[in-house]
C-alpha cells in the first residue's frame, strides 16, 4: 500500500468518525429530548448537520470545534425548550463522557493490536514499508469501527435504563455529571500524555506502562457503570417523590372531604335549630298581629325571611355533597364580590362517586376564587357547567383572571403564584416544591383514574379547565 492509499484512508475513516459522533449525538439528544412531530425532529436533525459541517470544516481545530459544538446545542435549547438549559447541559456532558469512554477501550484496543501486528513485521524485508502502511491503515478502520460500535452499544444501554424524559434542575445536572466530567477528563489526559515529546526523545504511554492498555479500559466501564448507577437511583428517588406527592395528594383530598363534612353537619344543625325556634317566632308575631302592631310584624318578618334566606341552598344539584360544596363556594363568591354561575345537576344515575366529584369541585373552584380575587376593577366571574354525553361527563370551570400564568414547557401543569415565587424550586428542579400546585394535581390524578383526561385552555384573561370523565370505569367505594 502507498502512501497516498494510505492518507485516503485516514482522511475517509476521518470523516466517518465525524458522521458518527453526529448521529449518534442525535440518537442520544433523542433519548432524553423525543419528538412526536417530524417537524421538531428535523430541526435537531438540523443542529447535527450544522454541527457535521462544523466538524469537518478545514482547519478548525478541536478546541474551537466542542465550544463550538456546544454552543449551538444550547442555543437551539434555550429557544426550543423556553430557556430550559439544564437538562441540555446535561446531555452534552453525557455524550462527552460517552465519546471519551469509547475513545478509552477503542484505543487501548487498537494500541495492542498494533503492537501485536508491528511486533511480527520484519524490518529487513524489501515491502517492509508497505505492509506498515497496510497496517496502520487497517489498524485506522479498526479503531473507528470499534469506537463507534462501542458508543452505538453504551447508547443502547442507556436508552434501557433511562424509563422516560424528565426534567432537571441545575441541583440535579450537578448530582448526575460528575462522573461524566471525570470521565471527559480522563479520555483527554489519556489522549495528551499517550505520545509525549521530551529532549531525550518521545515517551510512549503504552511502551512504559503496558498494564495501562487493560487498566484503562476497566477505569472507563467503571464510570459508566457509575454513570448508569447515578441515572438509576436518580429515577427512583423520582418515583419516590411521586409517591410521597401521591399520598400527599390523598391527605388533602381526605382532608378537604372532612371539611365538607363538619360544613354540611354545621348547614343541617342551624336547620334544626330553625325549626326548634320556629314556634317562638311564629308565637311573637301572633302577639304583634294581635296587638295591632303590624309595622312591627312587618319588620320581624323581614329579619325572619333573611335569616331564613341564609339557610337555603342557592343551587340544588340532586346530591348532598355537591349541594354543600357548591353552595359554600357560592358564599365566598359572592362575598368577594364575583359572578357566580351554576349549571350543575348530578344524578344518581351518574357513576362518578360523589366523593371523587367533591374534590373535583373543592380544588377547581377554590383556584377559581383565588384567581378571581386577585383581579382588580375588572369582571370577576366563576362559570360551572357539567355536560354528560354518552358514557362521558364534562365538568368545565370557566373564570376570569389577571392573564399572568407561569407555565414552562416540560410541566405538565401551570405553576402556581407561590411556586413562581420560590427561587429554590428553580434551582432544585422536579425533586423540590412537589406540594405546590396540588390542586390541579388532584384533579389530573382523578381524570386519569376514570380514564378521562385534563385540558386547560387559556385565552387572555379567562382561565378554563375541562375535566372528561368516563362512566362504569370505577364502582361507588
Amino acid at each position: 500500500m502507498s502512501q497516498d492509499i494510505y492518507e485516503w484512508v485516514i482522511n475517509y475513516t476521518g470523516v466517518f468518525h465525524v458522521l458518527a459522533q453526529a448521529l449518534l449525538f442525535l440518537a442520544l439528544w433523542g433519548i432524553f429530548y423525543p419528538e412526536k412531530e417530524k417537524s421538531k425532529g428535523f430541526l435537531a436533525g438540523a443542529l447535527a448537520g450544522v454541527n457535521l459541517l462544523a466538524a469537518l470544516w478545514p482547519g478548525l481545530a478541536s478546541w474551537v470545534r466542542y465550544p463550538l459544538s456546544a454552543a449551538l446545542v444550547l442555543a437551539y435549547a434555550f429557544v426550543r425548550h423556553q430557556k430550559r438549559l439544564e437538562k441540555a447541559v446535561f446531555v452534552l456532558l453525557l455524550y462527552y463522557n460517552l465519546h471519551g469512554l469509547s475513545f478509552l477501550v477503542s484505543n487501548s484496543i487498537h494500541q495492542y493490536g498494533m503492537d501485536e501486528y508491528f511486533g511480527h513485521l520484519d524490518a529487513a524485508s524489501a515491502d517492509y514499508l508497505q505492509w506498515v502502511y497496510r497496517g496502520a491503515a487497517a489498524g485506522q478502520v479498526v479503531l473507528i469501527g470499534v469506537y463507534s460500535v462501542l458508543l452505538w452499544g453504551l447508547m443502547g444501554i442507556l436508552k434501557k435504563v433511562v424509563e422516560q424524559p424528565w426534567e432537571m434542575g441545575w441541583q440535579d445536572v450537578v448530582f448526575l455529571s460528575s462522573l461524566n466530567v471525570a470521565g471527559g477528563m480522563l479520555a483527554r489526559m489519556v489522549f495528551d500524555i499517550s505520545i509525549v515529546e521530551l529532549e531525550q526523545g518521545i515517551f510512549l504511554l503504552f511502551d512504559a506502562k503496558r498494564d495501562m492498555i487493560w487498566k484503562i479500559p476497566v477505569l472507563a466501564l467503571l464510570i459508566y457503570l457509575g454513570e448508569l448507577a447515578a441515572i438509576s437511583i436518580f429515577q427512583k428517588y423520582r418515583e419516590l417523590q411521586k409517591e410521597r406527592q401521591q399520598r400527599f395528594v390523598e391527605g388533602q383530598q381526605i382532608k378537604a372531604l372532612g371539611r365538607r363534612l363538619e360544613e354540611a353537619e354545621d348547614f343541617y344543625g342551624s336547620i334544626r335549630k330553625a325549626r326548634h325556634e320556629m314556634k317562638n317566632h311564629m308565637a311573637n308575631l301572633k302577639g304583634l298581629a294581635a296587638s295591632g302592631n303590624f309595622q312591627a310584624a312587618g319588620h320581624y318578618m323581614e329579619k325572619l325571611e333573611e335569616t331564613m334566606g341564609t339557610l337555603d341552598y342557592q343551587f340544588a344539584t340532586g346530591n348532598p355533597v355537591t349541594d354543600v360544596i357548591i353552595n359554600d363556594k357560592y358564599r365566598k363568591a359572592a362575598g368577594a364580590g364575583i359572578e357566580f354561575q351554576v349549571r350543575f345537576s348530578y344524578v344518581p344515575e351518574f357513576a362518578i362517586p360523589a366523593f371523587d366529584m367533591g374534590i373535583l369541585l373543592d380544588n377547581l373552584l377554590d383556584n377559581a376564587i383565588e384567581a378571581c380575587g386577585r383581579m382588580e376593577g375588572a369582571q370577576r366571574y366563576i362559570r360551572l357547567n357539567l355536560k354528560r354525553k354518552n358514557h362521558f361527563l364534562l365538568l368545565e370551570v370557566e373564570n376570569s383572571f389577571d392573564g399572568i400564568v407561569n407555565w414552562e414547557e416540560g410541566r405538565p401543569l401551570p405553576a402556581t403564584r407561590k411556586q413562581a415565587s420560590l427561587t429554590a424550586e428553580k434551582w432544585a428542579g422536579p425533586l423540590a416544591g412537589g406540594e405546590h400546585g396540588i390542586g390541579l394535581s388532584s384533579v389530573k390524578e382523578i381524570a386519569e383514574r376514570y380514564l378521562g383526561v385534563m385540558d386547560i385552555k387559556i385565552n387572555g384573561n379567562v382561565f378554563k379547565v375541562t375535566v372528561m370523565l368516563q362512566q362504569n370505569t370505577a364502582g361507588e367505594p
